[in-house]
């Protein structure tokens, strides 16, 4: 499976060998499964012996947990940027969603194998509950400022189901995939369908300037982008 561009590499230029070994695994990870993918791998594609691996790294739950850290970065500056928004141009909101899906692309491996995480990682549970919950707030603030900007009109008794929605398809659309269609390896044009699906839970409440802009929206590619050290 191609890569995004602005992905990381497992080889790049001045990265200390602990963020090479990151990289290296995300990218197999992405690629694969943690549990389909071994240490031995991990240590080749970096380029050093497994000896070394484990100096950095004792366990597989120690990668996953220090990759979660990067979701977690990731995340946090999206909420921030979220939360102290004062824009209500449409655009915004449509960007704001093509981000969260940027960040789902750049961690897509725990997301489509959330289970197989947890198994390896049991202390990852808290913390995803954690992420899970602040992202329900993120969303809601957005409906808030989308309502007030008259872009959207959601019912009361509507929207703590749709608030449900946003955030299960947002981020399970890759579980979906793998286990109904049988897509083992994604590609950009799944991360674009995703989007859709969140997309078409917000159609039947925008107005008709949101409607254009996220018509608008879909005229364009999804890019990934590069994600937090």
């Amino acid at each position: 499976m191609k890569r995004a561009a602005t992905e990381r590499t497992p080889k790049a230029e001045g990265a200390s060998t602990r963020d090479r070994i990151l990289d290296a695994t995300l990218a197999l990870f992405n690629d694969r499964a943690p549990d389909r993918v071994t240490t031995a791998e991990i240590a080749r594609a970096v380029g050093i012996n497994e000896g070394n691996l484990y100096y950095h790294f004792k366990t597989k739950e120690a990668l996953l947990q220090a990759l979660f850290e990067r979701l977690e970065a990731d995340a946090a500056s999206f909420m921030t940027k979220a939360a102290s928004n004062t824009e209500t141009d449409p655009g915004t909101f449509s960007g704001f969603m093509r981000r969260w899906f940027s960040i789902v692309w750049n961690h897509r491996y725990i997301f489509r194998d959330l289970p197989g995480v947890i198994a390896i990682a049991p202390s990852l549970r808290e913390p995803t509950r954690a992420l899970s919950s602040g992202m329900r707030i993120v969303v809601e603030g957005a409906l808030r400022q989308m309502t007030d900007a008259q872009l959207i009109d959601v019912p009361d008794e509507d929207a703590p189901q749709l608030l449900a929605n946003v955030w299960i398809v947002s981020t399970y659309w890759a579980v979906y995939l793998s286990l109904q269609e049988g897509v083992e390896k994604l590609g950009e044009e799944h991360l674009d369908w995703g989007l859709r699906q969140v997309a078409s839970l917000f159609r039947p409440y925008l107005s008709d300037a949101a409607q254009i802009e996220l018509n608008a929206t879909f005229g364009h590619p999804i890019v990934a982008q590069k994600p937090a050290i």
